[in-house]
């Protein structure tokens, strides 16, 4: 899978590699082509009102870089609760298409 992602104003793109799927409670996914190592894990489990969405980012910037992982690491969840967000209203919108 490739994606896209910005920080600071600057495109970053990577390609991450499945390395497991178990649908329909796990996809786990490592990165093959980045700036710096990450290991992505999606976990999904049944909940009273649909399903619990779970995301774990494992991985992070080495040298000097490594002074900004505070503000990378809030860039993440943000960014993270924005992509559920989106999937949450595209899900929402099938269902009432149906």
């Amino acid at each position: 899978m490739t994606r896209t992602a910005y920080f600071l104003g600057r495109r970053i793109d990577y390609v991450l590699r499945v390395a497991a799927h178990e649908p329909p409670r796990l996809l786990d996914m490592i990165a093959t082509a980045a700036p710096m190592p990450m290991h992505v894990t999606y976990t999904f489990e049944a909940h009273p009102r649909g399903t619990l969405a779970g995301i774990r980012v494992r991985g992070g910037p080495g040298g000097l870089l490594r002074l900004a992982a505070p503000l990378m690491s809030r860039q993440v969840r943000s960014s993270l609760a924005e992509d559920l967000r989106d999937l949450e209203r595209r899900l929402t919108n099938l269902e009432g298409g149906m």
